[in-house]
């Protein structure tokens, strides 16, 4: 149980930041622009914000019905 945990929480530390950073590295990088790079970071946190709850609401509603059907 706790190797689950450490690993939800590495999850949502790549989701979060490690993934939105590396995202705006490259479009930065590639365009030769830091604004694009900044606004390109901001843009996949504010996707990753609002994706996240929906994505564990789908999920936490799975566990539910599974553990329904089990018993």
């Amino acid at each position: 149980m706790p190797r689950q945990n450490l690993v939800r929480i590495l999850n949502y530390i790549w989701l979060l930041l490690a993934f939105p950073l590396a995202v705006a590295l490259l479009a930065g990088v590639l365009t030769h622009s830091t604004s694009l790079g900044i606004k390109t970071f901001l843009l996949v946190e504010c996707g990753m914000a609002v994706l996240i709850p929906l994505l564990n609401a789908v999920m936490s509603r799975n566990d539910q019905s599974r553990r329904k059907r089990g018993k």
